[in-house]
């Protein structure tokens, strides 16, 4: 009855509550007649779940109210269920928190009354201290619904991290007091709800395991056993659990993990172990508390219990390692990893499955769960784990975990039961069907299984062996190792994988065992064998290369060098059936174990041999698949190593007995192309490892420069020429220094012929090198090329050592054969040297010392390089190289001349070896000149007799040679100063004559070059000389000597000379000049009166020059003409019938000389005179451009008639016979060009009338030449006159009348045009007045 009426007075106040405003009078009535019974529906309220919100915060408010209206026995009550307001105070919402704090502020007040009457009870002696605390927290506790479960652990632990409640806290209560208040919230907790006593224990959990008093270890008991007869049998005794107790269990069982001590961790052994049962289930009630042990079991937990406890947490957590939920996996893995294993732990559940008397996994496991628990409590370990794994499962998670876990302490003693579980599983198949019959709903097969049982056994033990590696306290387990049965069964299985680790187990095991490896490395590298060409995968790559990389040197140790050829061959036997790339890989591992520099050459040679063995016939070797698998292995490499294994495989090819030059020719073939490889050029300009590769690139040119010697002795010439292609293949790709470095190594090589090879190779190479102008014109340069170009400081170090090494042995060698051709290869050597790279270096002035010496030799060919060779040197030293002077310049123009003359004397004609003599006389001739030009005077004449009258300089018969003497002749004349040569060259002169024309012409043209060079004090001092000579010279045509074959040439030269001299001289000096030549032209007239023929001599060669002199001083020539004018009228009037005006010395010139042949017409040099004279006219009239004109009318008047009287001459009858004399083409040009050009010259119509008019009477003329002519200077006139000619116009129509009746076609034709040039230029017909 009174339990209804309670009922009644709580819905009615609930009633109350949500209608507040309009019952709150009857809500005061209630208060004040009921307040006993409502102060403790109000705490039910507080404690149960699903309350609403505004119902909470309403009965909270409601309890402040009547707090203080309570009699002593209900406040008494109120107080001890004081816990039943941390519900509210621990709430999420803020609003409930406030007015639970503001309860605990109203029952402050009442505490200290209570206290004051002395009726507080002992038993809650600590809450009004507590009380106090709480409410000195209330704006934190307020904001932040977390720090109330801070305060109540700093309260209650003796230490708390905490960064938000005071750590002063834990300090105001003893131990005891701390125990009493802890007792006090439990006891009143375990009789809340489950969801107020998930709330308060969540509040005090910060005690530990201090919680875990008897009412609270039998409320996780009640919880396990709940969750275990629901979820975990089939009964379904229990009710299922509530959300709330699933978090209470969770809760104290991660307590329990948290134990404090041994004892308390063995007490809570059970509950971790019960938890941790699934069978299956997969409800998140069950989950739940599982996941809780397994994040929270900690390694010092688990090994502070009882064994069998741990056993039993370990056979769990194998269960759930395989459990098909994946946090729970995870987990379980993580907590393995996490706690500490004994191996005692692990044997015993082991040795059962190894037992050979157990049928299989499960009986074996059986038996060990019996043996496990008989001592066991029984509520503990009543079905621990039986019936809940699968055997399969189980034994591969066991594995697992036992490959996962290396810290497993005393983990080697697991080697023999883990060898006799490998064997059953490799030779005891009815073992594995049986545990795979157990295994009810497995999903792979039998052979899957096993294969993954067998290949986790295997990395278990490699993992084990790896762990023992060199620790001798551990190696006695090696007799537990079946060496043999790896051996077999990695040979026999099938599945690769297996195969691999048992490999892999094998190579760990070579530390450990070495000589039982060793005793079957044969059995081994045969099963390898089989497997490389099956075993293709990556893995078993890898698998392979640990393998050799243990057992060969292992093996190795225990033979001698011949057996590691015989290793190689092994393996090159059986690369044609493995693919290239695992061929490739396998090959390089071998040789990265053997040591690549030594064993690749080894290899390369085998595969050379193998080439040459199935192919009789050498053709397309890089089709070959020995060659393209040496190639491609070779470009694995640095060069560092491949050159190594050239030099090897060459070695071993000399020293080779069969089939040694085919050897030679695939070893070039690859040579060539290997050197073809950038990288050395690379390395070298980096710099890195520079010693090491100029010491191989020496031996490697020593060895293929020692291969071509053999074959120049078996005359195998197409293989001479591959390996001359090598070396010069070998030489491009080295920087300067390295091949100086090289190159200076083999000089000083013991064997002549090799350092004459060295020298050759030197010589051939930098001339390949070309100048720095070819190299830029082919537009790219690589940087090696460059290099060569300007030598940087280390190559010139490197090239003045080489420079030493052969001037040294220019000095130490003997006078013999042999000892000659080496020191002509090492002159001919230094003079390429000196020529590419010039330098004052003092090495040269010592090599031109040594050199010099040897210029005097008997032998023509080794003088003929020393001389070019000096002339190298001296170029490269330049005035350093004038302390030589003296002895070079002996040998050179004593020693020549007497050679010349020896082999003249013995052979018609010059001789080859003479040309080639004299050409290096030549060369060092030029650098001497070039660079000693200012101590050449004492030796000036000699060098001139040398350059000039010697016949070899002037010949045509050797181009070559002219040509270089014209070049040494020029740099004469260029680098001697006038006042020291001019006189030397003037003294050649009368030498020259008796030598012929060419010997002459040289003279002038040094002559010519000399006065070019001149400047204006020389030109004043010495043109009188000059002009001298020249004058002389031009008398030879009129001398007519049998030594001068071709007149032209010498005159041409001598003219050229005097033009040069006339452009630097001042007018008044070259108007005495020319009045000299006049008086000398004409002198021949009057005085040799006893040689007819020979009188115009002089005038040709006068007229020759006059015509230079026009065209080189064009217009300034001019004024000068009137001097000739009267010279020339004579010259056009042979008869003597025309006496000149143009003179007032009324000399009348006697001609002693015919001026006709025998048939009548003009001998050949009247008729060269004349043209020569109309040729120089018609330049005078053509320049004559000024406002003083060069004729007056008498002078005109003279000229017409001896210009129109040339029309009607004949010309001579031999002229074809002299081509050097113009033709007649040429002076009808010039005789048109000349009257035409004096007419338009003159300017006036007064000048024209009477010259076209006797022009136009040539047109009447018997002769078809005349009438020609006659028309060709009236077309010339109407052409350059136009409509200036106009005036003439009249008289010229009556004759073109007659002319166009002409019955020559050629004279008609002529005539023709002249019609249309008139119509054209006048506009209108004359047709009509013809």
């Amino acid at each position: 009855m009174k339990e209804k009426w309670l009922s009644t007075l709580q819905d009615l106040f609930l009633f109350t509550c949500h209608s507040k405003d309009a019952f709150s009078k009857h809500l005061k009535y209630l208060f004040m007649k009921c307040k006993n019974p409502l102060s403790r529906i109000m705490l039910k309220l507080l404690t149960e779940e699903g309350v609403p919100d505004t119902v909470q915060i309403e009965t909270l408010r409601s309890l402040s109210h009547i707090c203080s209206q309570l009699d002593e026995s209900s406040t008494l009550q109120l107080l001890e269920n004081f816990p039943s307001i941390l519900v509210p105070l621990s709430s999420d919402n803020q609003n409930i928190r406030l007015a639970a704090m503001s309860c605990i502020e109203e029952l402050s007040p009442l505490w200290s009354r209570i206290s004051k009457n002395g009726k507080s009870g002992v038993s809650l002696h600590f809450l009004g201290e507590m009380l106090f605390l709480i409410m000195q927290q209330k704006k934190m506790i307020l904001s932040d619904k977390n720090i109330l479960a801070s305060f109540f652990t700093s309260l209650l632990s003796s230490s708390s991290e905490s960064l938000l409640v005071q750590q002063a806290i834990g300090k105001r209560f003893n131990e005891s007091t701390k125990k009493d208040i802890l007792n006090f919230m439990l006891d009143h907790a375990l009789g809340l709800p489950a969801h107020s006593k998930l709330k308060i224990l969540s509040l005090i959990k910060g005690a530990g395991s201090k919680l875990m008093s008897s009412g609270v270890e039998s409320l996780l008991n009640d919880l396990l056993e709940n969750r275990r007869q629901h979820y975990l049998k089939d009964g379904k005794l229990c009710p299922k659990l509530s959300q709330s107790e699933v978090d209470i269990l969770c809760l104290l069982l991660e307590i329990c993990t948290k134990a404090n001590s041994s004892d308390e961790a063995r007490d809570f052994g059970k509950f971790i172990v019960e938890a941790l049962r699934l069978n299956g289930a997969e409800e998140t009630t069950v989950l739940e508390p599982c996941m809780t042990i397994l994040r929270n079991l900690s390694s010092s937990i688990y090994g502070s219990m009882k064994p069998e406890t741990q056993e039993l947490i370990f056979r769990n957590l194998l269960i759930l390692y395989r459990c098909p939920n994946g946090g729970i996996q995870n987990s379980s893995r993580d907590t393995v990893l996490r706690i500490s294993l004994n191996c005692s732990i692990v044997e015993k559940i082991l040795d059962p499955i190894v037992d050979p008397n157990t049928c299989s996994v499960a009986s074996a496991h059986g038996k060990k769960q019996k043996r496990s628990v008989k001592n066991q409590d029984r509520n503990q370990c009543d079905d621990a784990t039986q019936g809940r794994e699968n055997p399969l499962l189980f034994l591969s998670a066991f594995l697992d975990v036992l490959l996962m876990k290396k810290d497993i302490v005393n983990r080697t003693s697991l080697v023999g039961p883990l060898f006799k579980l490998l064997r059953l599983t490799f030779e005891n198949e009815e073992w594995m069907l049986k545990a795979h019959k157990a295994s009810s709903g497995s999903s792979q097969s039998v052979s899957d299984f096993t294969a993954h049982i067998q290949q986790t056994l295997l990395l278990t033990l490699e993992d084990i062996c790896v762990s023992i590696g060199n620790d001798i306290a551990h190696k006695n387990v090696g007799h537990k190792y079946d060496l043999q049965l790896l051996v077999d069964h990695a040979c026999s299985s099938d599945d690769v994988v297996t195969s691999n680790y048992a490999f892999s187990l094998i190579t760990a095991l070579v530390k450990i065992v070495p000589d039982e490896v060793c005793a079957r490395t044969s059995d081994i590298l045969t099963t390898m064998g089989k497997s490389t060409v099956t075993q293709l995968d990556s893995q078993s790559q890898r698998v392979f290369e640990g393998l050799i990389s243990a057992i060969i040197p292992c093996w190795l140790s225990r033979t001698n060098d011949n057996d590691t050829d015989k290793l190689l061959q092994i393996f090159v036997e059986v690369l044609p059936q493995v693919a290239e790339h695992r061929g490739l890989s396998i090959i390089q591992h071998i040789l990265r174990t053997l040591g690549e520099a030594e064993s690749l050459g080894s290899l390369l040679f085998l595969l050379f041999q193998s080439l040459i063995s199935r192919q009789s016939e050498l053709s397309l070797l890089n089709k070959q698949w020995e060659y393209e698998f040496a190639v491609l292995l070779s470009e694995q490499y640095s060069c560092t190593i491949w050159l190594r294994s050239l030099i090897l495989v060459l070695k071993k090819i000399g020293t080779s007995i069969q089939d040694k030059f085919k050897q030679m020719q695939v070893a070039m073939q690859f040579v060539a192309d290997k050197l073809r490889d950038p990288e050395i050029s690379y390395k070298l300009q980096l710099k890195e490892d520079m010693h090491d590769i100029q010491n191989m690139v020496g031996e490697l040119m020593e060895q293929v420069v020692y291969h071509l010697q053999l074959v120049n002795s078996n005359k195998k010439h197409s293989l001479k020429e591959n390996i001359r292609a090598v070396l010069r293949t070998l030489t491009k790709g080295l920087p300067p220094s390295t091949y100086f470095n090289v190159i200076k190594e083999l000089i000083n090589h013991g064997d002549s012929d090799m350092k004459k090879k060295a020298l050759g190779l030197l010589s051939e190479t930098v001339k390949d090198l070309g100048t720095g102008a070819k190299l830029k014109k082919k537009g790219s340069v690589s940087s090696i090329r460059s290099s060569w170009q300007q030598l940087d400081e280390v190559s010139l170090k490197s090239y003045k050592k080489l420079c030493s090494s052969i001037n040294k042995l220019l000095d130490d060698a003997q006078e013999d054969i042999s000892s000659t051709s080496l020191e002509l290869a090492a002159v001919s050597a230094l003079e390429v040297l000196a020529n590419r790279f010039p330098s004052h270096d003092e090495v040269y002035s010592k090599c031109l010392k040594s050199v010099c010496k040897r210029i005097c030799s008997d032998n023509s060919a080794l003088s003929s390089h020393c001389l070019r060779a000096t002339g190298a040197l001296v170029n490269a030293l330049g005035p350093k190289a004038l302390e030589e002077l003296p002895s070079l310049m002996k040998c050179v123009l004593e020693k020549f001349p007497a050679e010349t003359n020896k082999t003249v004397d013995s052979a018609i004609g010059s001789s080859s070896s003479v040309d080639s003599l004299f050409m290096s006389v030549l060369l060092t001739l030029e650098a001497v000149v070039n660079k000693l030009a200012g101590f050449l005077n004492p030796y000036l004449t000699r060098i001139l007799q040398l350059v000039v009258l010697h016949p070899l300089s002037f010949s045509s018969s050797d181009p070559k040679l002219k040509l270089k003497a014209d070049v040494v002749r020029k740099l004469i004349t260029e680098k001697i100063p006038v006042r020291l040569l001019l006189q030397p060259v003037l003294d050649m002169y009368p030498k020259s004559i008796g030598l012929g024309e060419s010997s002459v012409s040289v003279v002038f043209e040094m002559l010519g070059n000399l006065v070019s060079s001149m400047d204006r004090a020389s030109i004043s001092v010495y043109h009188a000389k000059v002009f001298g000579l020249c004058l002389e010279a031009l008398d030879l045509r009129h001398q007519n000597l049998d030594s001068i074959q071709n007149i032209d040439v010498v005159e041409q030269n001598v003219i050229n000379v005097v033009v040069t001299l006339t452009m630097k001289l001042t007018g008044s000096t070259f108007r005495l000049l020319l009045i000299k030549t006049i008086e000398w032209s004409d002198s021949n007239v009057e005085g040799d009166e006893s040689a007819p023929g020979k009188s115009d001599s002089r005038a040709i060669s006068f007229y020759s020059l006059v015509n230079k002199l026009a065209e080189s001083q064009t217009s300034l020539f001019v004024p000068y003409f009137k001097d000739l004018l009267d010279g020339c009228v004579r010259g056009l009037d042979d008869a003597g019938e025309t006496k000149t005006a143009l003179t007032q010395k009324k000399k009348k010139a006697k001609l002693n000389d015919t001026t006709t042949d025998k048939d009548g017409a003009l001998s050949i040099q009247v008729w060269h005179r004349r043209a020569l004279i109309l040729s120089a006219l018609h330049k005078c009239f053509l320049y004559d451009s000024g406002s003083s004109k060069l004729l007056d009318y008498s002078e005109f008047e003279d000229l017409r008639k001896a210009l129109v009287s040339q029309l009607v001459v004949d010309p001579p009858v031999s002229l074809k016979n002299h081509p050097n004399v113009p033709s007649v083409e040429e002076v009808d040009d010039s005789l048109v060009a000349c009257i035409g050009q004096m007419a338009v010259t003159a300017g006036s119509d007064l000048f024209w009338k009477p010259l076209n008019h006797e022009v136009l009477m040539q047109t009447r003329s018997e002769k078809i030449r005349a009438r020609v002519l006659g028309l060709r200077i009236v077309k010339y006139l109407v052409e350059k006159l136009k409509e200036e000619y106009l005036v003439l116009l009249p008289e010229t129509i009556r004759f073109l009348d007659e002319v166009l009746e002409d019955s020559e076609l050629p004279v008609k034709s002529l005539a023709q045009d002249i019609v249309r040039e008139i119509e054209t230029m006048s506009g209108e017909s004359i047709r009509q007045y013809l």
